[in-house]
């Protein structure tokens, strides 16, 4: 018995050592060994990660701020596009983004990547979030600015307007734009 699973173990070395120097020393089939190994990780890297199974955009913008903080602001860029891409209504990444672009004298990337989180924001209804971005946006581009203040004023009328009761005897009407308030010189400066 002993020595029938000896004569196995030998065997098998001796066939694991011939595939192995072919390997090295023919392109026999190395080349489909090649593709096999990048066709495994290549699926390997699509294996979700995190808890559930799931890549957590948390974690993905700790490794770009992480990224950052090496020095590696186009790798930080790199994974903050790859997070909008995956989750295109993914504030803090949009905001984050414009952080990087702003930071390394990208001033007109910084000023869209501000101005597409805080469209997203004002859809969001959180709007504290819009008006910490808008000096900065100003500072950049003040037409963007002028476009948010209008998109804010409109969701606030919007919200108000859904928020009020129909008036007695006139039935409801659907869709209806609010009417905008003047802007005021005291709300932008």
């Amino acid at each position: 018995m002993f020595s029938k699973i000896a004569n196995a173990v030998v065997w098998t070395a001796l066939a694991i050592v011939v595939v192995v120097l072919v390997y090295k020393n023919t392109d026999w089939f190395k080349p489909a060994a090649d593709k096999a190994m990048e066709d495994v990780k290549s699926v390997i890297a699509k294996v979700p990660t995190g808890s559930f199974g799931k890549s957590s955009a948390t974690d993905n913008i700790a490794k770009a701020r992480d990224a950052f903080a090496r020095g590696d602001a186009n790798g930080a860029v790199v994974i903050y596009n790859d997070i909008i891409k995956s989750d295109a209504n993914n504030t803090d990444a949009r905001g984050e983004l414009g952080n990087v672009y702003y930071s390394t004298g990208r001033q007109q990337e910084a000023a869209q990547a501000y101005y597409d989180a805080a469209k997203l924001l004002i859809a969001k209804n959180e709007i504290d979030r819009v008006e910490a971005l808008l000096p900065v946006i100003d500072q950049i581009n003040p037409m963007m600015v002028d476009d948010l203040m209008q998109q804010m004023h409109n969701a606030i009328g919007q919200q108000m307007m859904a928020n009020q009761p129909p008036m007695a005897n006139q039935p409801p009407v659907a869709n209806q734009a609010p009417q905008q308030a003047p802007q005021s010189a005291l709300t932008r400066y």
